[in-house]
């Protein structure tokens, strides 16, 4: 009764204060402008709504000194994790205080560790609207969006969390850090995003139109291309391995609803635009797009498969080269070096590498397990030899082993009939793409 007495008193707090309820949706409208402006590299853009926001009508003062013991009570509750505990003290301050940006903030902060996504954008964009050029609440509403599955609006929050951080390199580490380890697709992609506009040398980050066409591929950050050799410098194989792929291996952007759904990884397997990636990485798709190297393009699906778990997409690149299969699988694989080529988290041409540990069948496929990792936006890269010929397509990553990952085997791509591997040097499969 008294936690449902709480929330009566908190939403009655807000339905008194006009400039709290009344005028959200215009708070709500700059932020949105402002996030739209850093996504598009327009700064000045968001100097502008920032000010607009400062000339807003503001709450009235409550009482600070009745809020405060509040506000250390939630403060030191969160800090230990006991989340119902400070949202309780946090409500109880902000209903004595309403106008302090800080605790509206944690209050926010506190909703999205309770996974209410919903009332922790709310408060932040609230908190904003009191002090937009506050760094830390952009942070807390970059995370809200990639929680909520939009990495373009998280990436926008996000860039703008950096633009007003006081300490700026200490807000590119903590990107960093939710660019790499945070449980959230979307928080990553976003914070990947973020980060590629921040460093990028033109000061005009590219913002995805989120049509779902070869435009809106995200300009995550590029791997630079190896530099040629001079002199008597030798190439070491696996930098051939390097040089010989990158080009080949692809970036691949799905779209859902106008928006950026997922990315992943293919292989080039003909010289008129054919790539292999795995089934699971276009399942939901509405709209794909590919870049693979220095090209770009919109993909359809030819033909699919989730068992072994592929898909062939039809794209209008042109290539002279190709990658190509290599159909063996037998123990004497087992020991070798392998190579792995990817854009895991978004992070375009990652290259990693490992041996084959052992050769699996899963479910009656054919997988060949691996060391090198295998992360989220690996799937469907290829998994190369020495001799750059593709052994298999990364597929699956263990979350409790480590270095415990599986790409489907060449050779079971070959067996299953899934495309003739002559014909891929120069002709295309017809027909509407099937699903076996």
């Amino acid at each position: 009764m008294r936690t449902l007495l709480k929330i009566l008193s908190l939403a009655i707090a807000l339905a008194l204060r006009p400039a709290v309820a009344g005028q959200y949706e215009t708070f709500d409208y700059h932020i949105q402008q402002m996030i739209l402006h850093a996504a598009a590299g327009d700064m000045a853009s968001v100097q502008t709504f920032r000010e607009l926001l400062d000339n807003l009508r503001q709450p009235e003062s409550g009482d600070p000194q009745q809020a405060r013991p509040f506000s250390q009570q939630g403060q030191e509750n969160l800090t230990r994790n006991n989340l119902k505990s400070a949202l309780s003290a946090f409500r109880q301050a902000f209903i004595a205080d309403p106008a302090d940006p800080d605790i509206a903030g944690l209050l926010a902060l506190t909703y999205l560790r309770l996974n209410r996504l919903r009332e922790a954008e709310r408060l932040a964009v609230y908190a904003l609207s009191l002090a937009p050029a506050q760094a830390t609440h952009w942070l807390t509403l970059g995370e809200i969006y990639g929680h909520l599955g939009d990495a373009q609006r998280a990436a926008g929050a996000l860039i703008n969390a950096y633009l007003f951080a006081e300490d700026q390199p200490r807000m590119a580490e903590q990107l960093r850090q939710l660019a790499t380890t945070h449980e959230a697709d979307k928080v990553r992609i976003g914070a990947l995003q973020a980060l590629s506009a921040i460093t990028a040398s033109s000061g005009s980050p590219n913002n995805p139109d989120a049509t779902g066409h070869a435009s809106s591929l995200p300009h995550d950050p590029k791997p630079a291309m190896a530099p040629q050799t001079q002199g008597n410098h030798e190439e070491s194989p696996r930098q051939k391995v390097y040089r010989h792929a990158i080009s080949l291996t692809c970036l691949i952007v799905t779209f859902q609803d106008g928006k950026t759904a997922n990315l992943g990884s293919g292989l080039l397997v003909s010289t008129d635009g054919l790539v292999m990636t795995n089934n699971h990485v276009i399942e939901k798709a509405e709209n794909l797009a590919v870049r693979c190297g220095d090209q770009e393009a919109n993909a359809e699906v030819l033909r699919r498969s989730k068992t072994p778990d592929l898909a062939l997409l039809a794209t209008s690149l042109q290539t002279p080269d190709r990658l190509s299969l290599n159909e063996t699988y037998n123990r004497d694989l087992v020991g070798l070096d392998v190579f792995v080529i990817g854009n895991p988290y978004g992070l375009e041409g990652t290259f990693s590498t490992g041996i084959i540990s052992g050769l699996r069948e899963i479910e009656g496929v054919r997988y060949i397990q691996i060391s090198a990792p295998v992360s989220p936006g690996n799937s469907g890269g290829p998994v190369l030899l020495r001799d750059g010929t593709v052994i298999g397509i990364a597929t699956l990553g263990s979350k409790v082993g480590q270095n415990l990952n599986f790409a489907i085997a060449a050779a079971e791509i070959v067996n299953s009939r899934f495309f003739d591997p002559k014909r891929m040097k120069s002709q295309r499969l017809n027909g509407k793409p099937r699903v076996e």
